[in-house]
């Protein structure tokens, strides 16, 4: 008589389901550590090799130590003591610059500096400047769309040792930013709130706080280009480049001055030249008794209407009234 059949046993089924998804995410960790690596060794090649091309051109970019940190979903590039500085006088330094990427943006960059910095000025020597937050976004430079946004809050300005002094001396706010558009144009976009004038300077003598906004448009942005700021003005002037005033805004205490129009161009001097229409009112804030303009004592004047604001041969006039230098942009 045949032995009876074992029982049937139930069938084993293999821990490899089990495991796979870890397997496969630590694969993937491992691969993307690699892969941000060889970004980072990149980058970092791509910043000495940028500016070993600005030396060349005549420019001094320099720093003591860099950085590359961030892994493994950013990039943190860190300078210490950078100082970047063009041939016509203009220098930016600092004790330290920290920027920020994505590794999915890499031309997209957040800048700080939060020990502040000292901004070199042609001919008026350096000024230090530090404040609560002082910050930039970057992209596109060098490029035929370059983006670019400023930002300062709090920020006191003091001269350092052989500089001159500023407009202001301090600012809650103090913006600029550059985005590009159509047909080769750019929108320009100054604010500047609650800014501390200066004491002694010839506007301090009518209101002890500033208001700025100038929001602008520029005509034939790829034309600026050029070794140093000075020759970049040149080729965009030479070019047909020209500024439109969308919305001029300054406030001086109770006097408010704003309008808009152009085109505002640079002239071989290199000082400002055209006209803005300007409405100018006058409010109970303000005394202009004794202020002297361009030689002219603008106490007795009624200072309210329409009036335009014109930059002709290297100096400035207010409704007919000399008033000045025009503003010199290199």
């Amino acid at each position: 008589m045949p032995e009876p059949s074992a029982e049937p046993q139930p069938k084993r089924h293999g821990r490899f389901w089990l495991f796979a998804p870890y397997v496969l995410i630590l694969a993937a960790f491992v691969a993307w550590s690699g892969v941000w690596w060889a970004m980072s060794t990149k980058l970092r090649s791509e910043v000495e090799s940028r500016a070993q091309a600005l030396r060349a051109q005549g420019y001094q970019v320099a720093w003591t130590a860099m950085k590359v940190e961030g892994w493994p979903f950013r990039f943190e590039l860190s300078l210490t003591d950078p100082r970047l500085g063009e041939p016509s006088g203009w220098a930016l330094a600092m004790p330290a610059l920290k920027g920020v990427s994505a590794p999915w943006a890499p031309d997209r960059w957040t800048f700080a500096a939060a020990d502040g910095l000292t901004l070199t000025r042609p001919g008026k020597g350096p000024l230090a400047v530090s404040g609560r937050a002082i910050r930039a976004s970057v992209s596109g430079l060098g490029g035929s769309e370059p983006r670019l946004s400023f930002e300062g809050l709090d920020l006191s300005l003091s001269p350092a040792p052989g500089g001159q002094p500023a407009a202001f001396s301090a600012a809650d706010r103090f913006e600029l930013h550059l985005q590009p558009g159509p047909d080769d144009q750019a929108a320009l976009l100054i604010r500047v709130e609650d800014a501390k004038l200066e004491p002694g300077s010839a506007l301090s003598h009518i209101a002890t706080t500033l208001e700025l906004t100038w929001d602008s448009r520029l005509s034939h942005l790829s034309a600026f280009k050029g070794v140093g700021w000075a020759n970049a003005v040149r080729a965009w002037t030479a070019a047909g480049g020209a500024m439109s005033v969308a919305d001029g805004k300054l406030a001086l205490g109770g006097l408010t001055l704003q309008g808009s129009g152009g085109p505002l161009t640079v002239g071989d001097d290199g000082r400002l030249r055209g006209s803005v229409g300007m409405t100018v009112s006058r409010g109970g804030g303000v005394n202009l008794g004794g202020i002297r303009l361009g030689g002219l004592n603008i106490g007795g004047l009624s200072f309210s209407g329409s009036m335009p604001l014109k930059f002709e041969d290297g100096r400035a006039a207010f409704g007919g009234f000399p008033v000045g230098a025009a503003l010199k942009v290199y």
